[in-house]
């Protein structure tokens, strides 16, 4: 019969041989969780052949638009794509000034200089590491055309500040959502809105997931239809 010293040995023996290290992003944990849904889903693709605009993709667009609550949903290959087309649908010109966070990832302000606009990066507020409303207020001069708030780790900006200051000069707000999707941001007046459907147009990546990409927006038709040649090659 083991002694009382034994069995707490024993106990914290098989305790340490079942730690593991515990990562930042458990993309294999996650998947062993989902496993079956996943695997079902890749194989009913697959059967079907229909790779490009099938069945699952429009039904991911049609439930992600129910979720955000937007008017139109449009999947893109990755999540710079998602920024490039929204940036290219506002008709936004070589030169002009585009305001974001200095503290996001590269694609942010990589999208902007490829389209020939000129990236203007401001301070995060030290609390939410989000875009400071503040310090856009200040970048603003004749040349600037859109804001770029980033929702960093889940929290959402400012967003009543950023919309009444977009307002206030007539500019463009185009949300980088790939790290706040599923957030949700209740207004001053208490309405709940998913982030990525406050701006005119918002874009998200499913950070680290892989899963898909998506470009959403609440603008005009004649910008959708614009869009829509952008990234289908033709008018829907």
């Amino acid at each position: 019969m083991l002694s009382q010293e034994a069995i707490v040995f024993v106990n914290l023996h098989h305790q340490k041989m079942a730690m593991r290290k515990i990562q930042m992003v458990d993309l294999q944990s996650q998947y062993a969780f989902i496993r079956e849904q996943v695997e079902a889903g890749m194989q009913e693709v697959l059967s079907s052949a229909q790779f490009i605009n099938g069945p699952a993709v429009k039904s991911f667009q049609s439930n992600l638009e129910a979720y955000l609550g937007v008017k139109h949903v449009i999947p893109c290959a990755n999540g710079t794509d998602a920024l490039q087309v929204a940036m290219m649908g506002l008709g936004l010109q070589p030169g002009d000034e585009v305001i974001t966070a200095d503290f996001t990832f590269a694609a942010t302000v990589e999208v902007i200089a490829l389209l020939g606009l000129t990236p203007v990066l401001v301070d995060v507020d030290p609390v939410s590491f989000n875009i400071s409303p503040q310090a856009i207020e200040k970048a603003i001069t004749p040349k600037t055309k859109a804001i770029v708030p980033v929702h960093l780790f889940g929290q959402v900006a400012d967003m009543d500040a950023i919309m009444a200051i977009a307002k206030k000069h007539n500019l463009y707000v185009i949300e980088d959502n790939a790290q706040g999707i599923g957030a949700t941001h209740t207004d001053r007046e208490g309405n709940k809105i998913k982030t990525g459907g406050i701006g005119h147009v918002g874009s998200t990546s499913f950070f680290r997931a892989a899963l898909g990409f998506f470009l959403s927006a609440t603008l005009r038709v004649s910008y959708m239809e614009r869009k829509r040649v952008l990234v289908l090659g033709r008018p829907k």
